[in-house]
């Protein structure tokens, strides 16, 4: 008995040290599209992510909830949302930039 609860113990300590933040969502343009490889970069820290063709991103951290994220892509404003808690952060939606606005308007 105590072999068997000294290994549990051994093996929840990995699993409460490291324990990760973790936000997933999807970036799209202004006609619904997903936008690849938009950067999903969390403020103030190192933790970055990257969109995949379908817009979808997951970023993990060890730092505490209450998230500044910010998002970027060429050919798009870049945005600045909050994360509160863990979980999804649903769908984002980024505005074209000027140079792209007038690329699209053929001005």
């Amino acid at each position: 008995m105590r072999k068997g609860t000294f290994t549990l113990i051994l093996f929840a300590i990995p699993i409460f040290g490291f324990s990760q933040n973790t936000v997933t969502g999807k970036i799209i343009d202004e006609l619904g599209l997903p936008i690849y490889l938009a950067t999903v970069e969390i403020n103030s820290t190192e933790d970055t992510a990257y969109t995949d063709f379908d817009g979808v991103f997951t970023i993990e951290s060890e730092k505490d909830f209450h998230w500044k994220i910010n998002i970027s892509s060429k050919g798009y404003k870049t945005e600045s949302f909050f994360v509160l808690s863990g979980g999804s952060a649903g769908e984002i939606v980024l505005e074209y930039n000027e140079e792209m606005r007038k690329l699209l308007e053929g001005k």
